[in-house]
């Protein structure tokens, strides 16, 4: 399904009917937006310099089949039901609980601290 969408500006139909919009970036935020405005019936064409979508949260399996987290590690932290459910239609998750805490002012906080 993949394979016809176009990966390059020169895979472009000039001809086909114009985008009504136009996303940069295929991060959360643009993968998020762009599904959003396609599921309410726009054609949404996103572009990004990488050739894969999530961001820095991406994963690849490598020649020897282990799944490598290309850019480093991630760690993806909600407490909202609906955005657990609505990301759920995309991803499978892996089992995590984050433990790493710091003593800060004779307090125990997440490290890094947005957590």
């Amino acid at each position: 399904m993949l394979d016809d969408f176009p990966t390059s500006a020169a895979d472009l139909d000039p001809h086909a009917a114009p985008y009504d919009f136009l996303v940069v970036g295929a991060g959360f935020a643009g993968s998020v937006c762009a599904e959003r405005l396609a599921t309410a019936g726009h054609r949404v064409l996103v572009v990004d310099r990488r050739t894969h979508i999530g961001g820095n949260a991406y994963d690849e399996v490598d020649a020897a089949g282990n799944l490598v987290h290309r850019y480093g590690p991630h760690i993806f932290h909600t407490n909202s039901d609906a955005v657990f459910a609505y990301l759920s239609q995309f991803t499978a998750w892996r089992p995590y609980e984050h433990r790493v805490l710091a003593s800060v002012d004779d307090m125990l906080v997440p490290i890094p601290i947005n957590l």
